[in-house]
């Protein structure tokens, strides 16, 4: 009786792992979601996407349209689970062709307000999926959620935003965040974002770098690191190139991040006292 007593013992005690645990994909999902974290000042966000299209297999719709909960188990260097994340509310949306669907996407994002000392890039993350009554596992460590992606995404993402737009003045911005390094990277002169409005002719009316004599100094291109973001703005008032109010109509932003090897360009519509607002 003393002898199983010890073995029943050292085999819970093995069970256990005292504390640690460890992280076995037991149940891969059939397809694999896109997850990106971004890191703003501590606050990190991460947000979760699968989506389907009319050129994929219908059991990819099926698992999408199943998928209820979606959870997030953040795991340290030694496999201990740090912090949990439950995605709440998923966002599912879908088009569909003569009662057929031809695209179908679900989303989810949480927040994680970082503790001191937690370096999001040594860390694994397991996500689990429930979906067809049961639980789909899906772990990762930082770099692979974004190697799987470096081939085909740009080394900075853009998103185009207009702020403070009055009768006469508005900011102009992009928010920009970095998705891979780009080795030797730089900016070569004092001007390090570059805003034109474009006519529908497409002819330029005003640039933020018109008249402007730029120093030859190297620049960083921000953000520097994986998952951050930064902001690059030029405030414009009102008036063309050529100092004289810009005439009432419908115009294109190119806002460019004049890097090197490689420069950055985003584009969007722009209305300039059309609406009640702006008049």
């Amino acid at each position: 009786m003393p002898k199983i007593f010890i073995i029943f013992l050292s085999y819970v005690l093995i069970l256990t792992g005292c504390g640690t645990t460890k992280i076995i994909d037991k149940n891969p999902p059939p397809y694999l979601p896109k997850v990106n974290i971004t890191n703003n000042n501590g606050n990190a966000q991460f947000i979760f996407t699968l989506q389907a299209n009319k050129s994929e297999p219908q059991d990819k719709f099926d698992f999408i349209n199943a998928i209820t909960i979606v959870k997030l188990e953040i795991v340290s260097p030694e496999d201990t689970i740090i912090h949990t994340i439950d995605f709440g509310q998923l966002d599912i949306k879908g088009t569909t062709d003569k009662e057929t669907q031809t695209s179908l996407a679900i989303s989810g994002y949480s927040n994680w307000f970082l503790p001191e000392k937690i370096n999001l890039e040594e860390l694994k993350y397991r996500f689990k999926i429930f979906a067809n009554n049961k639980f789909y596992d899906m772990t990762k460590t930082y770099s692979q959620l974004y190697n799987e992606e470096e081939v085909e995404q740009p080394a900075l993402t853009l998103e185009p935003f207009i702020e403070n737009q009055t009768y006469n003045s508005a900011v102009f911005g992009v928010k920009a965040t970095r998705n891979k390094i780009v080795e030797n990277e730089y900016i070569p002169t004092s001007e390090t974002f570059r805003v034109d409005i474009l006519n529908r002719k497409g002819a330029i009316v005003w640039s933020s770098g018109y008249g402007q004599n730029f120093l030859q100094v190297i620049n960083p291109v921000l953000p520097k690191s994986k998952g951050e973001t930064h902001k690059y703005t030029v405030e414009w008032y009102g008036n063309s190139s050529n100092q004289i109010p810009l005439i009432p109509g419908e115009y294109t932003l190119r806002m460019t991040i004049p890097a090197k090897p490689n420069s950055y360009t985003s584009t969007m519509n722009f209305k300039w006292k059309l609406n009640d607002d702006n008049k």
